[in-house]
């Protein structure tokens, strides 16, 4: 009996191991494409003006008034040169 709970142990650590060996070579990772050395691409964010018109529209319909007090923000790419 005192032998179960040792091979219920190990039997789990070799599933854990055999899963991690399973995954392969797969990645999230995509090399990036050649990029021309005189442009620099900068992330700005900027107000997400499409969801706030959206979002001011409907109150409107409904006779609320919107005060955003964090309005949404969407990241954009810049390419700067």
């Amino acid at each position: 009996m005192k032998a179960i709970p040792g091979i219920a142990v190990v039997s789990l650590l070799l599933v854990g191991l055999a899963g991690c060996t399973s995954a392969g070579m797969k990645s999230a990772h995509v090399a990036p494409a050649v990029v021309n050395g005189s442009a620099v691409t900068e992330a700005r964010i900027r107000p997400d003006a499409q969801y706030i018109a959206e979002v001011e529209w409907i109150a409107r319909q409904r006779g609320v008034r919107v005060h955003w007090v964090n309005p949404p923000e969407r990241r954009v790419s810049v390419v700067t040169r």
